[in-house]
C-alpha cells in the first residue's frame, strides 16, 4: 500500500500529460516543430497507463508548414521599440513605411498554427523541407526604357531571380506592379468621361510597355515553379498578357485581409454616411501627403489646399507621415502658409499594429495619396479616400473597391471630379461625389476565394480569417 501511495503522484502526473495529449492530438492542434522530439521509450506506470503511447503520440505531432522567406527578417521579429527618430526608423521601413503594410499582411495570409515561415538569407540555400517561398513584391516591372536607367530595379529583379534558381520550390508572387504615371498615358480626362474609353485607352497603354528581357525571364521563372502570381489590378495584367506572359490574379494589396470583419465594407459606408449626415468640423482627419520626389515641382496649389480646406479647416486633423520627404511638405506649409503643426497634430508609425491602432484611436477619415495610409485605415475600420496620382494607385483602388479620385495633375489639381478648387473646395461636397464602397465586401469574398484556391493547391495554410471571408461565414472578426 505504501508503494502505491508513492506511485500516486508519477501515476497523477502521467495521466495528465496523456490528456493533454491526447486533447491537443484531437484538436487537430500542431507542437512546435523545432522542438526536438522527446526520446521514444516503452514503460508502464504502477495503474497500468501505457507511457510508451503518450510519447508516440508527442513525437508523431503533425509538423508546420515551412515557408521560404528571402526579404529582410525584421518583419519576422518581435514589434519594434518605440521613440525612434524618422532617419532611425529608416533602417526598418526603408524610406515608405508603407512597404511594411503590404509585406505583414502577405504574411498574414499564412495560418500562424500551422506554418511557419523561414528566413533564408543568402546565398539562398536551406536544408529545411521549404514547401513554398512568399515573395511579395511592389510596382517593380517597368517599360524597357525606364529599367535601363534604374540600375537598382534591375539589381534587384536579378536577385528576385537568382532565389527562385537556388530554391525549387513553388513561388507565391503577390501584388507585383508596374508604375506609369497619367501623364505617360496622356490621360487628362475629367468628370463625365467615357469609361469604355478610358479602359481601351489603358488597354493600348499596356501594349505599349514592353519588359526588358530580364523582367520577363523573372516571371517566366515564377510560373515554372508551379507558383502563383497576383498583381495589383487590370492594368498590371493587362501589361502581363502584352508581354506574352502568364496570367495573373489582380487582387490589390493583401492588407485587404488585415481586418477579418466580415461586414467591413458595411462598417465603412455606415461611417462614410454618418460623417457627411453630420458635416461637423469636428471632424478628426487623417492626412496623408503626397509623394513628391527631388526632382519634381513643388505642388503650391494642391499644398495649399491640404493645409487651407483640411488642416486648418479642421482642428483636431492630423498629418501622417510616411515617407522623409514629408517634412519638406510640412515646411512649405509652414513658410507659404503659416501653417505650424504642434507635435500633437504630427504622426509617423514605423510598426504596421501602432499605425491601425493608432488611426483606430485618433480619425474619423483618412484623405489623402497613398495607398497604404489609406489601407490601415481600412484595416482600423476608418473609413478614406485615395487621390491617386498614378495609375499604379488606380488599379489599385479599383481592384478593392477602395474610394478614389484620379489626380491627373498635381501641379493643376485635375481630378476624374473635376479641379480641386481651394476657393471652393469643400471636404464633405467633395466626399458626396466619390462612390464609397460600393461592392466592397462582394470583391472582398472573390479575392479571397482565390487566396483559398490557391493556397491549397500549394498545401499551403491560409489564415482562418481570410478562409471564413471565402467561404461567407459570419462571426469572422478576427
Amino acid at each position: 500500500m505504501a508503494g502505491s501511495r508513492r506511485c500516486w503522484p508519477v501515476t497523477a502526473l502521467l495521466l495528465g500529460v496523456c490528456f493533454y495529449i491526447v486533447l491537443f492530438t484531437k484538436l487537430s492542434i500542431p507542437f512546435n516543430s523545432n522542438q526536438a522530439s522527446p526520446a521514444r521509450f516503452t514503460s508502464t506506470s504502477a495503474d497500468g497507463i501505457n507511457i510508451t503511447r503518450c510519447a508516440t503520440a508527442l513525437s508523431t505531432a503533425t509538423p508546420k508548414v515551412l515557408i521560404g522567406w528571402a526579404h529582410s527578417s525584421d518583419l519576422l521579429n518581435p514589434r519594434p521599440s518605440s521613440g525612434l527618430t524618422l532617419q532611425e526608423a529608416q533602417q526598418i521601413c526603408t524610406d515608405n513605411c508603407g512597404n511594411l503594410v503590404w509585406a505583414l499582411a502577405a504574411l498574414r495570409l499564412l495560418d500562424p498554427d500551422t506554418t511557419k515561415v523561414v528566413h533564408i538569407p543568402p546565398p539562398f540555400t536551406t536544408t529545411e523541407p521549404i514547401s513554398a517561398l512568399l515573395f511579395p513584391e511592389a510596382n517593380l516591372l517597368l517599360n524597357i526604357s525606364k529599367y535601363d536607367i534604374l540600375t537598382s530595379v534591375a539589381s534587384y529583379t536579378k536577385y528576385l531571380s537568382s532565389i527562385v534558381s537556388s530554391i525549387d520550390v513553388p513561388v507565391m508572387l503577390i501584388g507585383i506592379g508596374t508604375q506609369v504615371h497619367f501623364s505617360d498615358a496622356g490621360i487628362t480626362r475629367t468628370a463625365g468621361g467615357d469609361a469604355e474609353a478610358d479602359n481601351a485607352d489603358l488597354d493600348k497603354l499596356a501594349s505599349q510597355v514592353s519588359l526588358h528581357p530580364e523582367q520577363q525571364h523573372f516571371m517566366q521563372q515564377i510560373d515554372s515553379t508551379g507558383g502563383f502570381t497576383t498583381v495589383r489590378g487590370d492594368f498590371t495584367a493587362a501589361v502581363l498578357t502584352a508581354n506574352k506572359l502568364q496570367s495573373s490574379y489582380p487582387l490589390g494589396c493583401p492588407s485587404l485581409f488585415l481586418n477579418h470583419n466580415m461586414q467591413l465594407g458595411a462598417v465603412l459606408r455606415q461611417k462614410w454616411d454618418a460623417l457627411l449626415a453630420a458635416r461637423s468640423t469636428s471632424l478628426r482627419v487623417a492626412v496623408n501627403l503626397p509623394n513628391i520626389g527631388g526632382d519634381k515641382p513643388f505642388p503650391v496649389e494642391l499644398i495649399q489646399l491640404v493645409t487651407e480646406r483640411l488642416l486648418k479647416a479642421f482642428p483636431n486633423s492630423v498629418v501622417i507621415m510616411q515617407t522623409p520627404g514629408d517634412e519638406h511638405e510640412l515646411t512649405g506649409m509652414h513658410e507659404r502658409h503659416g501653417l505650424f503643426l504642434q507635435p500633437s497634430r504630427v504622426r509617423f508609425y514605423y510598426d504596421v499594429d501602432s499605425w491601425v491602432e493608432g488611426l483606430k484611436s485618433c480619425c474619423d477619415l483618412v484623405f489623402g495619396f497613398r495607398i497604404h495610409c489609406t489601407m490601415t485605415g481600412v484595416a482600423a475600420e476608418v473609413p478614406g479616400v485615395l487621390l491617386a496620382p498614378d495609375l499604379r494607385m488606380k488599379e489599385l483602388a479599383e481592384a478593392m473597391r477602395i474610394p478614389s479620385v484620379d489626380l491627373f495633375d498635381m501641379k493643376t489639381t485635375e481630378t476624374s471630379v473635376g479641379k480641386l478648387d481651394m476657393e471652393t473646395f469643400n471636404l464633405f461636397d467633395f466626399l458626396e461625389s466619390v462612390d464609397a464602397y460600393k461592392g466592397f465586401d462582394e470583391r472582398r469574398q472573390e479575392v479571397a476565394q482565390v487566396y483559398a484556391r490557391e493556397f491549397e493547391r500549394l498545401g499551403v495554410p491560409l489564415h482562418p480569417g481570410v478562409v471564413a471571408i471565402a467561404d461567407g461565414v459570419s462571426g469572422a472578426h478576427t
